[in-house]
């Protein structure tokens, strides 16, 4: 597998393919306009925060919000399009990068071709990570720090413990749950050894260097987090760990039946974002959860490669955390890179056992299904980057964009706005935000505190000079029974369902258009001012 021509192959497609991607969608998520106007506010002097005066922690990756603010320092200001794509080009090298390191360890731990092409081929052409790699989310530098941890961890040579620093403290630097990440590859590494390495000849020396290193990188913004917000905990933890349910003993050891019966969220690895919203075909949730089932019970396989072993011992690990919180998509891929490491190596196995036995027939069909399941994952990749096209045109633009610029215009000064939906229309909007289910406002998660959990309780406690909601949203009967909403009045409406619905092939259709209709209120004018005006499209 060794090549040096093949290896640079490998790093123009782990940044090709999401540069292409970008180009044709132009996708930019919502939540990294959240992050984003935090970015833009430090810039233009009011601190990091996401509305000046008040000291929020409204993001939750470090470095998420600290490369998109240089972007845009560097871009400019208004130039939205122009700093995302400076971001894009950071991400791409990561990605670069992490192409490297990954085929030169897989180099190194001696993965044949059917193994190279599963683990290449799974990593890199993973909508998930393509898209949240390119659409202003932290993910490529999640997934490069998660390989360099691994990598380190299986050095044939044993672990650098510089490098080992560089890997943990990135981790955590991007997102500070990653030290689930880096624990569930640590213990894996440790538990699952060969005979002839006892625990106490492990390099340990140079483990607990790397660790304590990277805890030393990490403990700046710790502290200055602690210092400026009053806590390290992001403030979007807070809020949403609110409407998590409580984690139930029974749910946990539950999991991985779950997992082997196809219940359990290991599966949203491998499918693309959202897809319990319908518009995919079943077949790609029966190959899901085949991948699953392989990524976090190979470990249980003795005659199996001991890399692949161990990650699929760290999948098993994660998996009982993943099944435990609400998975969101850009979660997920550097647990997606670890499966992939186990299905290549676990693949790899099964094929040189084949070819040793002279079973040449399971050889061919080991190839055939390496190949066919790289070939289907970049189908999907091609039917994912036609739904977020689709969907930053008609709903992120043409429908959030364009609804943050109308208030932008419309709304007086000290107006305030509550909204689900907080990225775009909170940027571009520039108001005081209620958002559910707080990420931006600690008055919402008092409020939630005491009692008020829905929307209709939040309007009513809070009082909001405006009010976005989803025509789904307005028709709950929390509305009807509290009469909130009849101290208000609908000033605008937003609908691209029409435009939709010309769209013939629309793969994920349920979900875009999940986001195709808004409402906008305005609460009544007392007694004696001046009426609001109503506006129609």
């Amino acid at each position: 597998m060794s090549s040096p021509r093949l290896r640079w192959i490998v790093v123009l497609l782990a940044a090709g393919v999401p540069l292409l991607f970008a180009a044709f969608t132009q996708h930019a998520w919502e939540d990294y306009f959240i992050t984003l106007r935090s970015s833009r506010n430090l810039v233009e002097g009011h601190g990091l925060v996401f509305t000046p005066g008040e000291r929020v922690h409204t993001f939750t990756s470090p470095l998420g919000v600290l490369l998109p603010a240089l972007c845009t320092f560097i871009a400019g200001p208004g130039r939205e399009e122009l700093a995302l794509w400076l971001f894009r080009v950071i991400n791409l090298g990561f990605l670069g990068a992490a192409g490297l390191l990954l085929w030169r360890r897989a180099e190194s731990l001696r993965l044949g071709a059917v193994g190279g092409v599963v683990l290449i081929g799974l990593i890199f052409t993973e909508p998930k990570l393509v898209d949240f790699s390119m659409n202003g989310m932290e993910t490529a530098l999640l997934v490069f720090f998660a390989l360099l941890f691994w990598s380190e961890l299986e050095r044939p040579e044993g672990a650098r413990p510089a490098w080992l620093a560089a890997g943990t403290a990135g981790l955590m630097w991007t997102r500070p749950d990653a030290f689930v990440l880096a624990g569930a590859m640590l213990v894996s590494r440790l538990l699952l050894r060969s005979r002839t390495e006892p625990l106490r000849t492990l390099a340990w020396p140079a483990l607990l260097r790397g660790l304590i290193g990277g805890g030393l990188l990490y403990a700046p913004w710790f502290a200055w987090a602690w210092w400026y917000y009053g806590t390290p905990v992001p403030h979007t933890v807070i809020a949403k760990g609110a409407y998590m349910p409580a984690i139930q003993l029974t749910s946990l050891l539950r999991v991985p039946l779950d997992t082997l019966t196809g219940q359990s969220l290991l599966m949203d690895l491998f499918m693309p974002a959202y897809w319990p919203f319908g518009g995919w075909p079943p077949f790609l949730q029966h190959l899901a959860q085949a991948l699953a089932i392989i990524a976090a019970f190979a470990w249980l396989l003795p005659f199996l490669p001991l890399p692949g072993r161990r990650a699929s011992l760290a999948v098993f690990i994660g998996m009982f955390y993943l099944c435990s919180i609400i998975l969101f998509p850009w979660y997920a891929p550097p647990w997606t890179a670890l499966a992939a490491i186990a299905i290549a190596f676990t693949a790899d196995g099964l094929f040189s056992r084949a070819v040793a036995s002279g079973h040449r027939t399971l050889a061919v069909a080991g190839r055939a299904v390496a190949v066919t399941i790289v070939v289907l994952q970049a189908g999907v990749l091609g039917a994912v980057a036609w739904q977020m096209r689709t969907a930053q045109t008609y709903i992120e633009t043409g429908t959030r964009h364009a609804i943050g610029d109308w208030l932008r215009r419309h709304a007086q000064t000290g107006d305030s706005l509550f909204l689900e939906p907080l990225g775009y229309v909170g940027y571009y909007s520039q108001l005081k935000t209620y958002d559910f289910p707080g990420l931006s406002s600690p008055e919402v998660v008092a409020a939630g505190r005491h009692g008020a959990r829905r929307y209709a309780d939040i309007i009513g406690a809070l009082r909001p000079t405006w009010v976005l909601l989803r025509p789904s949203e307005a028709a709950r009967p929390e509305f009807a029974t509290t009469g909130v909403l009849q101290g208000y009045e609908v000033v605008k409406e937003w609908n691209v369902l029409p435009q939709l619905d010309r769209i013939a092939f629309l793969p994920g259709r349920a979900w875009v258009e999940g986001d195709a209709r808004f409402m906008l209120f305005r609460r009544r004018a007392a007694a004696g001012s001046a009426p609001s005006p109503v506006v129609t499209r």
